[in-house]
């Protein structure tokens, strides 16, 4: 069951969360940031269970009826604003039924009322600027929780009636520890594709580096692309400590094309074959 025990390497997160919560301030609309896969909507469910949890408020056991059902996505008052159709866009109907008819009457059972959108650049431009007033005046009991891998993209109206909790991009040694040494598969394609961008990935080439190191597994691409372009910009700092300028403009632009693959992937919902594909030819485009 979701608690913030169970969210590994985002301490500097649960550490402004935690003490929101000790201190009674948390903000009643929280914006969380960061890359896709590192603990965002684990710490979102934490969060509402720490509200409402019945045995350990404040903190959230998991095991409880009010844990387990925020867990599950079956309590009333824990909300996810669900994306539709093929663009994948939360419309403005959706924000009317689920929030406005919705928050001027109390919790049905919890003492906070939560609603959660798992990435708010799907809102549509209208449902965004009919969340404004909510978000400017919520009613008591009522919380919102915005997550993104794009806050840029969202309006500055949006952005600023929110508190930023910015998330850490999960490096490959942290995955691995969270899979308790077993060999993880996000891990060994990402740096199969970086050893790919090394030796001069071609068109098509990047596809097959990733898929092959996934073996059976149905890999996560974006999280593949992503954690490939902070190994890049990691190595890219590297060389500039060493005083190797080429090489760190190499390595940045590198890593560069790899975050516009990711954000055509994970923001954009493209497809993961057609990005990689895109990728392959950017890089030969720019001899990198």
């Amino acid at each position: 069951m979701p608690t913030f025990a169970l969210v590994r390497g985002q301490d500097r997160a649960l550490g402004v969360l935690r003490a929101a919560l000790a201190n009674r301030r948390l903000h009643h609309a929280l914006l969380f940031t960061g890359p896709g896969g590192v603990g965002k909507r684990t710490t979102a469910l934490a969060l509402a269970s720490a509200l409402n949890c019945e045995t350990s408020p404040g903190v959230g056991c998991g095991t409880c009826a009010t844990c387990t059902r925020i867990a599950d996505g079956i309590h009333p008052d824990v909300i996810t604003l669900q994306r539709e159709g093929a663009a994948q866009i939360v419309p403005i109907e959706t924000v009317r039924a689920q929030v406005i008819a919705a928050v001027g009457l109390p919790p049905h059972e919890a003492r906070e009322r939560v609603f959660l959108i798992d990435e708010a650049t799907a809102l549509q431009p209208a449902a965004a600027n009919s969340l404004l007033k909510t978000l400017e005046e919520p009613p008591a009991r009522t919380r919102f929780v915005l997550m993104t891998v794009a806050p840029d993209q969202l309006l500055p109206t949006i952005r600023s009636r929110c508190q930023r909790v910015a998330f850490s991009a999960l490096g490959a040694e942290t995955r691995k520890a969270m899979t308790g040494g077993e060999p993880d598969p996000v891990v060994a394609a990402a740096e199969a594709l970086v050893a790919a961008v090394d030796r001069g990935v071609h068109a098509g080439a990047a596809i097959g580096v990733v898929q092959g190191a996934g073996g059976e597994s149905k890999l996560d691409v974006a999280a593949v692309v992503e954690l490939a372009a902070i190994e890049l910009h990691g190595r890219a700092r590297a060389a500039v400590e060493d005083g190797d300028l080429p090489a760190a403009r190499l390595a940045a632009d590198r890593a560069s094309i790899l975050v516009a693959a990711h954000m055509a992937i994970a923001v954009h919902h493209g497809h993961g074959g057609v990005s990689l594909e895109a990728l392959a030819h950017r890089l030969q485009r720019g001899g990198l």
